[in-house]
């Protein structure tokens, strides 16, 4: 698994060298106007940003692993969408803030919610230790 992270962080390391490159290689204003009104475009923003989070911690990325990748796949897509061929009206082809707004809504609720799951988990671990050695002093 080691040798998996570490091939993951050259990528990411290669995307970031790469990637403002193609930015600032774009002749078009490439920021769209859009609003923060919660449509279906938002929330599958937010969850699924919050799924690839999770997803990550499941396959033991650390934290700090989990929350580059999903932020990085993430803009990922709206820098995608710039010249997505898919995309015939204009008003949407380029990058929206307030999406990646969403993105972040969903990592740092599934970062919170991992926090407090990795506490209780640890404070059940906690009691329960206390509970045998009370146990094995007691026999």
């Amino acid at each position: 698994m080691h040798n998996f992270h570490t091939h993951i962080t050259k990528l990411l390391f290669v995307f970031f060298l790469i990637q403002p490159h193609l930015l600032y290689s774009q002749q078009n204003n490439i920021i769209i106007k859009d609003n923060w009104d919660q449509t279906t475009d938002k929330l599958a923003h937010s969850t699924t940003s919050f799924g690839i989070y999770y997803t990550l911690r499941y396959f033991e990325f650390s934290r700090f692993e989990s929350l580059l990748t999903a932020t990085v796949i993430g803009l990922s897509y709206e820098i995608y969408q710039i010249n997505d061929p898919r995309e015939k009206d204009s008003d949407f082809k380029g990058i929206s803030i307030q999406d990646m707004g969403y993105n972040s809504l969903g990592i740092l609720i599934a970062y919170g919610l991992d926090q407090i799951i990795t506490a209780t988990k640890s404070n059940f671990k906690q009691t329960s230790n206390k509970r045998n050695r009370q146990k094995d002093l007691n026999s």
